[in-house]
């Protein structure tokens, strides 16, 4: 395998895995709200995978900090089929004064074309690495090209809303993008930590 073929390779890898990284793209609070910081939130992750819902759902929870009291919505066992106001009235029941929901936007497929490159470079291989008493020309620098490749993106969509209960009226809003990610694990426990940063440097979830 050549030289130009190893560094290709390398700067492929490098850029697959080590690119992935979640940014809110923009977010939104009613200057309106009076509201404080919930006292008891409910979390919805809206995902048609169950198993991912639950898991998300849980994380969550677990990233919550003492100050505000946080169920499931999976534990509360609500039927899709269920009228507004009966939903309203359950959680109303059970004394929830905030919901907090995120939602699965879109999933983006894109390529990206990385155009060939001219490196300069004093013998990348270190095969003269040390004192040595060669000609000064020995050190004149190694040129080589890498060669134009494709990267496949992927881009993960996710709306997060806080809502006062019982009214259901919107307070906040975020919409975050993650690139390239590994996994679905990987968005939720990225998200956990922006978007949970984000909402108590607002104050509507308890600073630890």
């Amino acid at each position: 395998m050549t030289l130009q073929r190893i560094i290709a390779l390398l700067v492929a890898g490098i850029l697959l895995t080590g690119c992935a990284s979640s940014t809110l793209r923009s977010t939104w609070r009613d200057e309106t709200d009076l509201g404080t910081t919930p006292r008891k939130l409910v979390v919805f992750v809206s995902v048609k995978d169950d198993n991912l819902r639950r898991m998300a759902e849980n994380r969550v929870l677990q990233s919550i900090p003492p100050g505000t009291s946080a169920t499931a919505g999976h534990t509360l066992n609500l039927d899709p089929k269920l009228e507004t106001e009966e939903v309203r009235a359950r959680l109303k029941e059970q004394g929830f004064d905030a919901a907090l929901l995120s939602r699965l936007v879109s999933v983006d497929k894109s390529q990206t074309v990385v155009p060939a490159q001219t490196q300069y470079a004093y013998d990348p291989m270190f095969r003269r690495f040390g004192p040595r008493f060669g000609s000064f020309y020995s050190f004149y620098p190694y040129v080589y090209t890498t060669p134009a490749y494709t990267v496949d993106n992927t881009t993960v969509v996710v709306e997060t809303l806080l809502y006062r209960l019982p009214e259901g009226k919107p307070v906040w809003t975020a919409v975050s993008e993650t690139l390239n990610p590994r996994s679905s694990a990987q968005v939720v426990e990225e998200l956990i930590t922006l978007v949970g940063g984000k909402l108590k440097s607002e104050g509507l979830l308890p600073s630890r």
